[in-house]
């Protein structure tokens, strides 16, 4: 069986990264994002600036997170909904 090849900039263009943070704790954001809906904005901003104080997906990362959006996990799982990207 033949792999399948791709074009990299195919592969960065359906794989969207909507915000990141570096480790001097610069926080980029996509202008993509503006268009999502405003919960899943407020989602991802929240989860990064998580990251500005726990660089990793620990359980205190996530125990600070829902300390400041305690209910991140709709949240979360409403974007994958609206996206396509879960059936609920």
């Amino acid at each position: 069986m033949a792999v399948p090849s791709f074009k990299e900039d195919h592969i960065s263009a359906t794989i969207i990264r909507w915000v990141s943070c570096t480790p001097k704790g610069k926080v980029i954001l996509n202008p993509t994002l503006i268009k999502a809906p405003k919960g899943s904005i407020e989602y991802v901003i929240i989860h990064e600036l998580c990251h500005l104080v726990h660089h990793n997906h620990t359980r205190a990362f996530y125990a600070l997170q829902e300390t400041i959006m305690p209910d991140w996990k709709e949240r979360l799982e409403h974007s994958l909904v609206q996206k396509g990207l879960l059936n609920k």
